[in-house]
């Protein structure tokens, strides 16, 4: 092989750019007696890989068993249980009172509806109180812009 081809050869492998017949040709040429005085040092190298390839690995490799899926299975099968009890549990169960306003006891209509405004009296009180407190803070956002200005 012609030393200008080995060198570009040598200079593809050594991007990654070769295709495996050419990295064949490249060990070929390298293992053969015809190797050129200044490509001798890479000799080493290839020399290296064809004794590696040619390595083997006589320990028996021992993969663990795979669990059976008997444990998955039964997990399944026990929440599917649990599942229907608890809805076998719901639906025999007497209804709740709670859309029959029998829940509040025997109050009348009319405390109800005076607790209701209540509760929005004091959420009324409270917003007016935070809605003061924005004006602070609208006033202090003014003085602030007027300062930064000058």
């Amino acid at each position: 092989m012609e030393s200008n081809k080995v060198e570009q050869l040598l200079e593809a492998y050594f991007e990654g750019a070769t295709t495996l017949a050419q990295e064949k040709q490249l060990r070929t040429y390298f293992t053969s007696d015809l190797v050129a005085p200044h490509l001798e040092s890479y000799r080493d190298l290839f020399t290296a890989f064809a004794i590696a390839s040619q390595d083997t690995y006589d320990i028996p490799i021992h993969l663990p068993k795979q669990k059976k899926p008997m444990l998955r299975w039964i997990s399944g099968v026990a929440a599917v249980v649990i599942l229907a009890i608890g809805i076998a549990t719901q639906i025999d169960s007497e209804p709740d009172n709670f859309n029959t306003g029998e829940y509040v006891g025997n109050v009348p209509e009319e405390v109800g509806v005076l607790k209701t405004k209540q509760a929005l009296g004091l959420m009324g009180k409270m917003f007016s109180e935070s809605t003061a407190q924005l004006g602070a803070v609208n006033e202090f956002n003014t003085t602030t812009s007027n300062f930064f200005k000058q």
